[in-house]
């Protein structure tokens, strides 16, 4: 599975309750290789729908990500929010 950074600046973000807090992932507390999903929506610069961040989750260490077409992209910085 090929994973790029995210080059689109993150226009504005906003914080969503969750139906499921453990949706993706395992009996255990590990993230599902789809990745579980945050209370973090994002809209990047230039497009009018919001992306939910993910996040794949391994012992205390965790990488946030969006999906854009299919493809995950890690996210580094979310103005206003720490990652």
């Amino acid at each position: 599975m090929t994973t790029y950074y995210l080059q689109t600046r993150i226009a504005e973000s906003k914080t969503v309750i969750l139906s499921n807090p453990f949706a993706g992932m395992t009996k255990l507390g590990y993230t599902k290789r789809s990745g579980a999903p945050t209370s973090i929506k994002v809209r990047l610069a230039g497009e009018k729908i919001w992306r939910r961040v993910m996040v794949w989750q391994f012992s205390n260490a965790g990488t946030c990500f969006v999906r854009i077409k299919g493809i995950p992209h890690i996210v580094t910085d979310i103005p206003g929010r720490t990652v």
